[in-house]
């Protein structure tokens, strides 16, 4: 097996240089938050005259699903309300890094210049 080029128009440039990401199976993960909503997690509503006479019961379910990253965690101390928003996301200040190295963590940033 030979060398590829990726060659990708989309990766973002500042000063010269590319920055590219790189991942190692399962490097982001999933969570699954309580849902605080008036009634929980499952709705139901009750509609006795359709369904010709029968009744039709719909069923509401909520879930709440967060990505992380192991080897990382968000220090929520900044965020104005319930959820951090895109802004507060992106800062670095916000983010501590949980592995005891960089070897161990999920993902690298891969920064090049042109040849």
């Amino acid at each position: 097996m030979g060398l590829r080029a990726v060659i990708d128009d989309d990766i973002p440039v500042a000063a010269g240089v590319y920055t590219a990401f790189m991942f190692k199976d399962k490097a982001i993960l999933w969570n699954e938050l309580p849902v605080n909503t008036e009634g929980g997690p499952l709705e139901f509503d009750r509609k006795p005259r359709q369904g010709h006479g029968g009744g039709v019961t719909e069923m509401v379910a909520r879930r709440h699903f967060v990505p992380r990253v192991p080897g990382t965690r968000f220090l929520d101390a900044s965020t104005a309300g319930e959820f951090a928003t895109d802004a507060e996301l992106a800062l670095a200040a916000n983010w501590d890094r949980t592995a005891s190295s960089v070897k161990h963590m999920t993902f690298i940033a891969l920064k090049t210049t042109e040849a």
